[in-house]
């Protein structure tokens, strides 16, 4: 799969024996294996990484969205 990295990333493999990085700003090409990872999962919810299999159009549109910040505490 094709994604787009909001930050800086280092994604390991689910038995360790492997790692995927990521840079900021750049479409790379991600094995199947880190796809299928919950923590992949997880950066993608939170907009760090933006899937590109979509239109161009849409890609931009997610790329620009703001990525969430889970810093503090929650509001009670």
């Amino acid at each position: 799969m094709v994604v787009l990295a909001k930050r800086n990333l280092v994604i390991p493999a689910p038995d360790g024996s492997d790692r995927v990085k990521l840079a900021r700003g750049i479409v790379a090409d991600v094995p199947d294996w880190a796809v299928q990872t919950a923590y992949f999962s997880a950066l993608v919810a939170d907009g760090k990484i933006v899937p590109t299999r979509k239109s161009d159009k849409a890609t931009q549109a997610a790329a620009e969205k703001p990525v969430k910040v889970r810093r503090g505490k929650a509001q009670e």
